[in-house]
């Protein structure tokens, strides 16, 4: 069973009920969300249960704002690549699978580069701690 945007007391009540076992829910995920989305994907992980990402490189609202932050261009540059692949790479070390959706074949090739880097520690830290 599949969910998505349930909480940890959605969740909890969904598994309560004893029916098939949630597998998988589906988030925004980001540095930039509440923290209860961050907490949400914990409890997930905590449960055996996958997180999958929606939104990894921000809202159509954010997407402008946040790929624009110096520290996210920084760790870009350090690694050759963009701010968009720092993001998908800072979720997929979160043990978060991402789902970035795109027509051009340009960004699809793009979105795909992100499994010849990792982030270090403190880009990871520095990541986590965007306000």
């Amino acid at each position: 069973l599949g969910v998505s945007n349930f909480g940890e007391r959605q969740m909890g009540e969904l598994l309560a009920l004893g029916g098939s076992p949630v597998e998988v829910n589906q988030i925004e995920y980001h540095p930039w969300v509440p923290s209860l989305h961050l907490d949400t994907a914990q409890w997930c992980h905590e449960r055996g249960i996958v997180v999958t990402a929606y939104g990894s490189m921000g809202s159509s609202r954010l997407a402008s704002q946040m790929m624009m932050q110096d520290s996210l261009k920084q760790i870009g540059e350090m690694h050759g690549k963009t701010p968009g692949q720092v993001l998908l790479r800072w979720a997929i070390q979160k043990n978060v699978s991402v789902i970035p959706g795109t027509g051009n074949p340009k960004h699809m090739a793009e979105n795909l580069g992100i499994f010849d880097f990792k982030l270090g520690n403190q880009e990871i830290s520095l990541l986590d701690a965007i306000p």
